[in-house]
């Protein structure tokens, strides 16, 4: 891959750091920094340079704030009986100041990988101006044109239970490195995967926090030491 065509740094702009401050949902869930999203929102123009500095030390130090690992999680009732814990859904609620950049960082890595077309086209999920609606649109076209000149039609389905949990880390960093995603953008993504903690939060009451152990630390390690 060519020199220009990787992403190593990123250069935060106070202008969307404040964007996405005055987009922030009053109405969302407390997280573990019990800052109240309607002043962030409110005075968005007033405090978007200080996280615009915090934000731009994260990236060049490669270091994620250890505020913006912690987690509350909130179990959400989903089916059948209430007195079964794979009955509920676990939503994990983070600092909404870390998710703020985030979706900075988050930008960054979409457009190298849509400017060089290195995503298939056939991607619908997490890009922008598609969505599920797109693909069923596409599935359907594609279905029915089969029909039209006889052709068979077979579908497959395939549902992957808690596919987010089991993403291997190290897979993931590697398929970051190889599609131009390197230097400090990488390890900032190595170092936001690793040592993150959580609780769990229900009617008011917070267990003791836990390390989450899916989190594959001894791979990153070694990534660390590979790209550091």
């Amino acid at each position: 891959m060519a020199m220009n065509q990787t992403l190593s740094n990123i250069k935060v702009d106070a202008d969307i750091v404040r964007q996405r401050l005055a987009a922030l949902r009053p109405d969302k869930a407390p997280d573990p920094d019990d800052i109240p999203l309607r002043i962030l929102r409110k005075l968005s123009e007033e405090v978007s340079q200080p996280p615009t500095i915090i934000f731009q030390k994260s990236i060049d130090d490669s270091v994620v704030p250890e505020d913006w690992k912690l987690a509350n999680v909130c179990p959400i009732f989903k089916k059948v009986l209430k007195t079964q814990a794979a009955n509920y859904r676990p939503v994990s609620l983070t600092s909404q100041v870390g998710k703020v950049f985030e979706t900075i960082i988050r930008g960054a890595p979409v457009d190298h990988l849509e400017k060089f077309h290195l995503i298939n086209d056939s991607q619908h999920g997490f890009r922008r101006s598609r969505s599920c609606l797109t693909n069923l649109i596409e599935f359907l076209d594609i279905v029915t044109r089969s029909v039209d000149t006889g052709d068979n039609v077979d579908i497959v389905y395939l549902d992957f239970a808690k596919a987010f949990d089991k993403v291997p880390h190290q897979r993931l960093i590697s398929k970051l490195e190889a599609h131009g995603i390197k230097g400090k953008v990488l390890q900032w993504i190595i170092n936001w995967l690793k040592e993150r903690r959580q609780r769990v939060c229900l009617h008011g009451d917070y267990s003791g926090w836990r390390i989450v152990v899916s989190l594959r630390d001894q791979y990153l390690d070694q990534f660390c030491f590979l790209y550091s």
